[in-house]
């Protein structure tokens, strides 16, 4: 995928151990991965180490027009580009949201796949386990819908 577009933005360079989004805080727009190593937390736990260059991080809040759900942190020395206004962004270079919707969809397929494993896994259970797939196949077949988060009362 072409991502030219990103070389008009705004360089980012930051130090290992900084923190780029912070879950539960508001987004400052989104950051395309140049060089570098970060790492994904959702309650403090890990749930990815990212190093792709053009990753990017902060679409789903911003797509989602919430406050992000996971915490960005460097792990390595990295440089990102920093788009502050992705809506108009996007408007002016479609390519990117093509890009980002490319990324979703192989997060999707990946969850998908474990789910299927999980499924097959706990599928003929008689024990409490059983519910698993139960639940999990609900959660496979409703349509998603715009659900307010609960806030954490941390």
């Amino acid at each position: 995928m072409n991502l030219s577009a990103l070389q008009s933005l705004p360089l980012v360079t930051m130090a290992a151990g900084q923190v780029i989004i912070e879950q539960d805080r508001p987004l400052a727009g989104l950051y395309f991965l140049e060089q570098g190593e970060i790492e994904v937390l959702k309650n403090g736990v890990l749930v990815a180490e990212i190093y792709e260059p053009g990753a990017v991080f902060g679409e789903m809040s911003w797509l989602l027009e919430t406050v992000p759900t996971a915490t960005v942190r460097t792990l390595a020395p990295c440089t990102f580009r920093h788009v502050a206004d992705p809506a108009s962004f996007v408007r002016q270079h479609p390519e990117i949201a093509l890009h980002m919707a490319a990324i979703l969809a192989r997060r999707i397929d990946s969850l998908t796949r474990y789910v299927v494993d999980i499924k097959s896994q706990f599928r003929d259970r008689a024990d409490h386990l059983g519910i698993i797939d139960e639940v999990l196949d609900s959660l496979i077949h409703k349509h998603p819908r715009n659900i307010p988060r609960r806030e954490t009362g941390d």
